[in-house]
Order: structure tokens, then C-alpha cells, then sequence
């Protein structure tokens, strides 16, 4: 399914009484706007008009044969969109609701086939997030709602997951701060006398158990062509572009803190059983690809470890997202979508990311995330990750609680045609990669600068010409601007990382500032020690060498600012990493 982008999306914070009002408006205009829930973020319409119904599946480039949820503020709801209570239900419905739970019940004839996927059900949802019931009491009408997410891609648990899917398809996006629970709501079908579990979450089968005083059972994966009657059965949800691979943790009867002076040798083991699959994996991925780059979704003890070993090589290819103590299951479900998000953001190309044993809220957990590894439902829509290419929503550094600078200096020659380039073209890739934030706090955003400078440049001249037009050819922007600069002490200390286009530079940079040393590199060393080597036909390692094409035939330029466009593609995640900041989810 195509989507077009046809709205002005209105971002509204949750004290923007105005703002809410505008956003239920548009519900009950039958348009489509996204809210927060205690669970994932949504993407409402007017449950009981079809006609909107589907500008939700438009939104999200959805099949429209995968039933919504319907979510309502108040209890009474209930009658005009089933046809009946059952026993069960009832009791689920007094112990769960308001809360992350679904209630599987005959719909009535009031609910739209489109909402069902023509099946004879209706999910109902009473959310506990007091943003989220404000609004729907402002909207008047029960309103359908899946997950704000493009299909196919992890769900959303903060608005600016959602503005970075649903800009510019959808009216509003209500920003009701980060999601408490993480995973979607626990479905239930409760059709019949006993209750059956079709979508585990924070709800367990324990608590429906201990509610119901009967043994429920999960329902296994749906049959070929059968339609689902719960959100989430059918197709491949919650899958980053990168792989998932699952490490299993051994199971954890309590913390451990990793940087305490007083661990006993059982506990020393522990720690190393639970950090050393990932970093023994990491290395096999690097072993056969030495280019590759993998993202760990871990608990604090992975990290410490990992940071002890100190091998510069593999944490110049490892992304983390730390979620808390290894064994808190509760806090690695609050930041799952959000760590697939994050780490899918930095363009790993395999994430591994921690399992559980055991029931409760694991079994949840372990549903969202074998999904997100591809071993159960559908494919996702061939459509959904062409969809989330660049061009993505720009967030405002306003957004964020505080926000750190950090710069690049490329130095060549003259600074008229390789530093120029250099500079135009990773001050491209930032633009169009952004926004970015700290690698230690997502709540911090960066600032990333670049600048370029020459040996021997007179200040105040511009690119040579030829430069410039091989630049709009190849990268699509402008370099005429461009003033060269004479690379003096003040531009070199100011810069957090120096790049030289040869090795002489980098040789006779470090000559004279010694004190430099570490921020200092040439293009082919700063690949070497991220363990990106390049092998000539005698089996040697030869250097990154691009020459400088003054006085060549514009061909040799274009050909030049390709090759300096294509090592610094490799580069840039290192770069932005060595820079403390990575790609905002």
C-alpha cells in the first residue's frame, strides 16, 4: 500500500490545551492523529467511521486485513460495541481495564467490518495513561487504533518515534512522554468460558489466571491464509532493517553490580556467562566480515565487561544500548522497540540483543522479540523499509534536555579541492542523517560541525571550479561558497578529530603539535585502526591514496570526489561514534 504525504502534522506537547482540542477536532472530522498510551503510541480515528478507518491504514502502509483495537475512556462504552458480555470478559474487564490489556468480544453492528478485518470480534482497549483518556473523552467517539509505526518497523514508545514515521501523514502527533510499559497491550479472546491468550504483554497469564480461576492457553501461530483476530499474528511486526540475533541469559535469582570490589568468584563467573556470548559472537561477526557493524541491545554488565577487555577494534564496530541490570525484565521491555529503533539507527547490520527465560512478563518480551528476529508470521511489506530511507523528520535541537557541540577538520594542500570536498561532503551526510545525540544520554542532543583546512592555503579562496562542479554532480550540493583556511594551531586545537587527506599530512600535522596525538589521523590510518583494511593483489596492505586533481580534465575530478564520497560513506558511523554522538531514533 502507497502512502502520500498530505498533512502539515501539528506536534502537540501534553500542557497544549489548545492543541488538544485541535487534535480531537480532526478525529471527529474523520482524520487520523497518533496519542500516547501506556503502552505503545497509537494512531487513532473515529472507530465508527470507515471512511477514516482507513486513512490509518494508508498512514501506516498497512494490509487492511489485520483487525484494530478500539480504545475507549470509559467502561460504559462497552455496550454499543459488542454484542455481548461474556463471564469471562466481564471479570477481565473489571480487574484489567483501565490498563494494557485487550478484550476480545462479539462486536456489534455499530463497529465497521474495516475495523475487524471482517471478523465478527472487536479487541477493546481502556487505557490508563491520563493523557491518553483525556483525549479520548475529548474526541466523544471510541476511537480504532494500532500502533503509530510505519508497518513492519519496531513500535513507537516515544512521539519522536512517532514524527519520524508519521510526519506529513497523518494530522497530529500528541506527545505524552515515554511510554511506561513499552510492549504492546496483552490481547485476549473472551469468547468463549475459558480465556485464551493471543498477544502476551504486561498483563500475564498469571494474573488472568489468579482473576478467572481457570487454565488458559496460548493460542499457537495462525494458519496460512487464516485471518488473524489480533493485532500482531499475522504479519512480521517489530523488525529493524538490521538482523536480530538472541542471546539467552542464564537465569538470575539477583543484580550484580559489575564495578563492585567485592565480587566472589561465583559471582565473577556469573558476569562472564552473562557478557561473554555477546562479545564472543561480536568477534565471529567481525571474523568472517571485517566491515561489519553490530549493535548490543544489554543489560550494564555486558558494557562493563566489554569496556574492560578494551579491544579498540571491536568497540569501534559495536553500537550499545544499555537497558539497565541484566536481569530486569521490566526495564529491557520499557526500551525494546526503542533499543531496536536506536541501534537500527546507527546502520549495524546485526543487532544482538538479550533473552529470557521464564514466564510473566517474559513471555512477552520473548513474543515481540522473536518476531523482530523473523522466526514466526508473515513477511513484512516490501514496501515498509523502502519507505523509511532519508528524508526523515528533522528534530529541532530545541527538543532535547541539553545539547553538547563536537567538530571534524579535514586538512589537505590548499584547501580548494580535497578539503573542500571532504568538508561539503560529511556536512551532507549529517544533514541528511540527523538528528543526532550522545551516545551516553538520548535525552542529550549534538551538535556536530565540520570545517576544512590546508597546509598551505591563502585564506579567502574558493574551490577550484571544477571541484565544484564535480561536487553538484556526484553528492547533489553546493561547495562555492567555500573560502579556504589556513590550517594555523587555533583551527587544529579546536577540532575534536583531524583528518588528513595523505599520510604526509597526518606525518607533518604530528611533527610539529606532538600534544595532538590521538585526534590526529590520515584518512587510510583512521580506517586501519577501526580495522578496515585494504589489501593489494601482493596480499599487503595498501593505503587509502587519493590525489590531489589540480590541473587534471574535469573527468579525474569527478572521478576523485566519488572516491572521497565512497570511503567517507564507510566512515562516517565511526566518525559520528568517535565524536561521542549517534543517530537520534
Amino acid at each position: 500500500m502507497s502512502r502520500t504525504k498530505a498533512y502539515d502534522t501539528r506536534f502537540i506537547k501534553d500542557n497544549d490545551s489548545e492543541g488538544l482540542t485541535f487534535a480531537s477536532e480532526k478525529i471527529r472530522a474523520g482524520e487520523v492523529v497518533a496519542f500516547p498510551t501506556e503502552t505503545v503510541y497509537g494512531l487513532g480515528a473515529d472507530a465508527l467511521n470507515e471512511d477514516a478507518v482507513k486513512k490509518i491504514f494508508e498512514a501506516k502502509g498497512r494490509p487492511g486485513d489485520n483487525p484494530l483495537i478500539v480504545h475507549i475512556w470509559d467502561k460504559s462504552q462497552i455496550d454499543e460495541l459488542v454484542s455481548c458480555i461474556t463471564p469471562v470478559a466481564r471479570i477481565l474487564i473489571d480487574k484489567f481495564m483501565p490498563g494494557p490489556i485487550t478484550v476480545i468480544m462479539p462486536k456489534s453492528d455499530k463497529v465497521p467490518s474495516s475495523v475487524t478485518a471482517g471478523l465478527g470480534t472487536v479487541g477493546i482497549r481502556m487505557p490508563s495513561h491520563p493523557l491518553c483518556n483525556r483525549f479520548l473523552k475529548m474526541c466523544g467517539c471510541p476511537v480504532a487504533a494500532p500502533s503509530a509505526n510505519l508497518s513492519g518497523s519496531p513500535s513507537p514508545t516515544t512521539a519522536l518515534h512517532v514524527m519520524n514515521d508519521m510526519d506529513g501523514y497523518v494530522s497530529a502527533v500528541i506527545d505524552g512522554g515515554d511510554c511506561e510499559v513499552g510492549l504492546e497491550s496483552t490481547v485476549v479472546d473472551a469468547t468463549g468460558d475459558v480465556p485464551v491468550i493471543l498477544r502476551p504483554g504486561a498483563v500475564t497469564k498469571e494474573m488472568i489466571d489468579n482473576a478467572v480461576k481457570a487454565q488458559s492457553d496460548y493460542k499457537g501461530q495462525l494458519e496460512e491464509g487464516q485471518t488473524p483476530s489480533s493485532p500482531g499474528m499475522k504479519y512480521r511486526h517489530y523488525a529493524p532493517k538490521a538482523s536480530v540475533e538472541i542471546i539467552t541469559l542464564p537465569v538470575m535469582n539477583d543484580d550484580i553490580d559489575p564495578e563492585s570490589e567485592e565480587l566472589s568468584d561465583e559471582q565473577k563467573q556469573k558476569l562472564f556467562d552473562i557478557a561473554s556470548p555477546f562479545i564472543l559472537r561480536a568477534q565471529e561477526i567481525l571474523k568472517s566480515n571485517p566491515a561489519a557493524r553490530i549493535g548490543f541491545f544489554a543489560g550494564r554488565e555486558v558494557k562493563h565487561l566489554f569496556d574492560k577487555i578494551g579491544d579498540k577494534i571491536l568497540d569501534a564496530h559495536v553500537n550499545f544500548y544499555v537497558y539497565g541490570a541484566s536481569s530486569d525484565v521490566e526495564a529491557a521491555s520499557h526500551c525494546l522497540f526503542d533499543g531496536l529503533r536506536l541501534l537500527d539507527r546507527q546502520e549495524v547490520d546485526t543487532i544482538l540483543v538479550a533473552g529470557f527465560k521464564g514466564e510473566g512478563l517474559e513471555v512477552a518480551y520473548m513474543n515481540r522479540l522473536v518476531k523482530a528476529a523473523g522466526k514466526t508470521g508473515g513477511d513484512v511489506p516490501s514496501h515498509a523499509y523502502e519507505q523509511l530511507g532519508e528524508g526523515r523528520t528533522q528534530i529541532s535541537l530545541d527538543e532535547f534536555s541539553d545539547v553538547f557541540t563536537a567538530s571534524i577538520l579535514f586538512v589537505s594542500e590548499d584547501d580548494r579541492n580535497l578539503g573542500a570536498v571532504c568538508e561539503g561532503i560529511l556536512t551532507d551526510l549529517i544533514r541528511k542523517k540527523g538528528p543526532f545525540c550522545s551516545v551516553d544520554d538520548t535525552k542529550i542532543g549534538a551538535e556536530l560541525y565540520v570545517e576544512s583546512a590546508g597546509l598551505y592555503a591563502e585564506d579567502g579562496r574558493g574551490p577550484d571550479e571544477f571541484s565544484c562542479e564535480a561536487f553538484s554532480s556526484v553528492v547533489g550540493g553546493n561547495i562555492s561558497h567555500h573560502l579556504s583556511k589556513r590550517a594555523d594551531v587555533s583551527f587544529l586545537d579546536a577540532n575534536d578529530i583531524i583528518l588528513t587527506v595523505s599520510d604526509s599530512q597526518a606525518f607533518e600535522v604530528l611533527s610539529a603539535y606532538p600534544e595532538l596525538e590521538g585526534r590526529v589521523y590520515s584518512l587510510s590510518s583512521y580506517m586501519a585502526s577501526k580495522g578496515l583494511v585494504i589489501k593489494g593483489e601482493d596480499g599487503q596492505i595498501a593505503s587509502v591514496a587519493i590525489p590531489d586533481p589540480s590541473g587534471a580534465d574535469y573527468e579525474v575530478y569527478k572521478h576523485t570526489v566519488a572516491a572521497l564520497k565512497a570511503w567517507l560513506d564507510i566512515l562516517f558511523p565511526y566518525i559520528i561514534k568517535d565524536l561521542g554522538a549517534q543517530r537520534f531514533c
